[in-house]
């Protein structure tokens, strides 16, 4: 299988490399020696820098690199980054992001990440609000490691830095027109229209807009065809800035941004039932005039679901920088607030043909940020940096109690409960529902502080300390409405059902408390032996503050709070420019450790997050640039990774395996996944990237040529070892053709072999026999682009 997969990816290379090379005449071999590698400038330190001289893990993508590669969304972003990995399951904000193998569980809404995201220099609670339509993207920033001390809270892994295009002085805007299909278990159209318009209203002010209109079609084949193929797609982003110039030395940028997903039918995910599953659908189904699915490959896009999941969200920001200069120092306020919310539909959340239960997810955030730094100006002999931040967030979900989250179905009168109870104990009477009253808040202040100082020539000593706070409030108020067990009326089990002992549980309820302050920490050596090379050694202390389990699901008190988690990143990285900037390459080699690592599983119909009690990542990275001639670029990355649980005594267990651990303090019996690799997370990953332009006499031509491939992934939390992604390849492919007057067509294929790639493996929602839900990657993707700038 690999031979087939490599073979037309080199073949393709092959011919996209060699045929501008041979069509290049004398007078483009003239301009080979002329050939050189832009300089990029990023702000990975709060100020703007050379990529060359930033003695941080970065990999920077531009506007024109993110549009050359087709790059709409962060999980394309992958094929760029080899380091990142993007996991989505059942709605657009349950994304989360993962940087050398660490990251969060995005099902679970108040499991802070460790890969921290920020748009323009605002923090966002949730990884995918709003970012799934790049757009007007000026620069994508991808920090490697902790970067507690300028960034704070959540970034204990890295950060993904969002920077966009500002007010121009000048009138300037762009349309895109895209029209695609995708081939998944049905193929499917796809729409995107995208714009902005910018320029002077005066002198002193200037204004920005944009914004994506994005309508795709059902992906998924549904064989009850009665309710509809799955998996479509309808949002919007827009986006307004208004930047005033105060006085010669002060400027004001206003931001407002609203992002909203239509409810269309959600991301189902592939099914693989076991025998306990296929004998309940079987067994009943003729009841309720229904039969079992006959498809049941988790891989093929094909489902049988009678009520395919819904989902909808909105996402709204508002945010005012202010820029000063203060002397030859530049002082820097951003202030924002934004909200989100979100609501899933799952009237089929069993999972099975026979109606059980039904469950509706509202959720709801807001956050309120204040940061305000001074930095002095950059090249001298002392750089220095203070500032101080303040966050608010606040999460309900639920509706108080108001609006059920779960219902049962007819058929849960059918269903026993657990082999421990007499048979007569089933899941639930039909129209029982429970309630579900969750919230949470966080506030959290800091104070910081970065210098470098300039030692002797060439040699540089970066101290940077960060002092925090934050406190976490927390409440959980379950409760439930549901009709007796006729049949054990008197018996003491009447009341006992899936909503009363396991999903609506009051055993968890009640009002919850956490409190830590300390300190975070970065020392950084680094060396210029000369103006093209740089070496650097760090030292870097971050932290994330604990939290609880807010969840639905019968974990009582002592098993909802989870504890604060440290990291100790040990990092040595150098960077060259050479053959007179021709070329361009960053390695870095890092060991990191964390203690008290949080982590998620799935245990008894619920997600708890608890802390190993350390990890380990150790890795090496090299990101390359060549610019092979006169518009002909190379672009490589690769990443090898050993990320594993050092200790870990409260691991979830997959199906078949015997618990063989009770952790101290533990309430559930756990399985000791000491000394195994981390989920989710290759051991190596290579990317590459081949960019080629020539003029003609009517314009341009240009082609882009993006490969990654991946080493075997474990893709489930519990490890278990039948769930792996083997390894594979992705291919994108983009040829088109640039015209005098600012047009610009292109054809383009993404996942050009239509790999299918498993993203996460995850226990079936309700019966635990060995049956369980699949999420996968996009399928293959071909379209045409029109552009027109102005």
């Amino acid at each position: 299988m690999r031979k087939i997969v490599l073979r037309p990816v080199m073949l393709a290379i092959l011919g996209t490399a060699v045929t501008p090379l041979c069509a290049q005449d004398a007078q483009a071999q003239e301009g080979q020696a002329q050939a050189t590698l832009p300089d990029i400038v990023v702000t990975a330190q709060k100020r703007e820098q050379s990529l060359q001289n930033v003695p941080i893990a970065v990999s920077a993508l531009s506007g024109a690199d993110l549009r050359n590669s087709g790059v709409i969304g962060m999980q394309s972003a992958t094929m760029l980054v080899p380091s990142l990995a993007v996991v989505q399951s059942d709605s657009m904000i349950a994304q989360s992001y993962r940087l050398r193998g660490i990251g969060s569980d995005a099902n679970i809404p108040t499991f802070e990440p460790d890969v921290g995201l920020f748009i323009d220099g605002v923090y966002m609670p949730r990884s995918g609000l709003g970012v799934d339509d790049l757009v007007d993207v000026a620069r994508l920033e991808v920090l490697k490691g902790p970067q507690s001390t300028l960034y704070g809270k959540n970034v204990t892994a890295g950060v993904v830095n969002i920077v966009t295009e500002g007010p121009s002085h000048s009138l300037e805007g762009h349309v895109d027109a895209s029209l695609s299909t995708l081939h998944g278990g049905r193929d499917a159209l796809a729409g995107r229209l995208a714009g902005s318009i910018s320029g002077p209203l005066s002198d002193s002010v200037r204004v920005r807009v944009s914004g994506v209109w994005y309508d795709q079609g059902a992906t998924t084949r549904n064989l009850i065809t009665s309710a509809g193929n799955t998996n479509d797609m309808k949002r919007y982003v827009v986006r307004g800035q208004v930047e005033v110039d105060l006085s010669a030395q002060t400027r004001l940028l206003l931001t407002a941004a609203r992002a909203k997903v239509y409810d269309t039918r959600g991301i189902d995910p592939g099914l693989y039932l076991g025998p306990t599953a296929t004998y309940l659908d079987t067994a009943l189904g003729p009841m309720f005039g229904v039969k079992p699915c006959p498809n049941n490959n988790p891989s093929n896009r094909i489902i049988c679901s009678d009520a395919p999941a819904r989902a909808s969200s909105e996402n709204n920001i508002l945010s005012a920088t202010l820029t000063s200069s203060l002397g030859r120092n530049t002082l820097t306020a951003i202030t924002a607030w934004s909200n989100y919310k979100s609501l899933s539909i799952e009237d089929d959340i069993d999972q099975l043909q026979i109606p059980v239960a039904a469950q509706h997810d509202l959720q709801k955030g807001k956050i309120f940020s204040q940061e305000v730094r001074l930095a002095s100006p950059s090249g001298g002999p002392v750089e220095w940096m203070v500032g101080g931040y303040y966050l608010h967030s606040s999460f309900e979900r639920g509706d108080r109690g108001r609006t059920p989250s779960f219902i049962l179905g007819p058929a849960a009168a059918y269903i026993p409960l657990d082999a421990s109870l007499p048979d007569t104990v089933v899941l639930g009477q039909n129209g029982d529902r429970g309630f579900f009253d969750s919230r949470a808040r966080s506030d959290y202040g800091a104070v910081f502080g970065q210098t470098t100082l300039k030692v002797v020539d060439g040699l540089s000593l970066t101290a940077g300390l960060r002092w925090q706070t934050e406190t976490k409030k927390a409440s959980l108020h379950n409760s439930f409405d549901v009709t007796p067990n006729p049949a054990l009326i008197g018996t003491g089990y009447e009341y006992i059902n899936l909503l009363t002992a396991v999903l609506s549980s009051s055993a968890g309820d009640g009002d919850y408390r956490h409190h830590t302050d300390g300190f975070t920490w970065t020392l950084t050596a680094d060396y210029k032996p000369s103006e093209h090379t740089m070496l650097y050694a760090t030292w870097a202390r971050g932290s994330k503050s604990g939290g609880f389990n807010i969840g639905y699901g019968s974990a009582p008190r002592e098993a909802r709070p989870f504890g604060d988690e440290r990291v100790d990143n040990f990092e040595a990285g150098a960077k060259f420019d050479f053959a007179q900037k021709r070329g361009r390459v960053a390695l870095a080699a890092f060991h990191t450790v964390y203690h008290n690592y949080q982590n998620a599983g799935f245990v008894g119909l619920q997600f708890l997050v608890n802390n190993a009690e350390q990890v380990t990542v150790n890795g090496v990275e090299a990101d390359a640039s060549f610019a092979v001639a006169k518009g002909l670029t190379l672009n490589a990355g690769g990443t090898w990774l050993d990320a594993h649980y050092d200790s870990y005594l409260a691991g979830a267990c997959y199906f078949g395996r015997t618990p063989d651990s009770l952790p101290v303090g533990g309430v559930f019996t756990a399985c000791d996944l000491s000394g195994s690799r981390l989920p989710y997370t290759a051991r190596f990953k290579a990317t590459a990237g081949l960019n080629f332009e020539r003029p003609t006499s009517f314009g341009a031509i240009y082609s882009r040529l993006d490969g990654s491939w991946s080493s075997r992934v474990l893709t489930d939390a519990t490890l278990d070892p039948g769930h792996v992604q083997k390894p594979y390849a992705l291919v994108n492919l983009r040829v088109g053709a640039r015209f005098d007057g600012g047009f610009d067509l292109s054809v383009w294929s993404n996942n050009l072999f239509n790999q299918t790639v498993i993203l996460i493996d995850g226990t079936h929602n309700l019966v635990s026999d060995g049956s369980f839900q699949r999420y996968l990657g996009a399928p293959r993707e071909i379209g045409v682009t029109l552009r027109k700038t102005f």
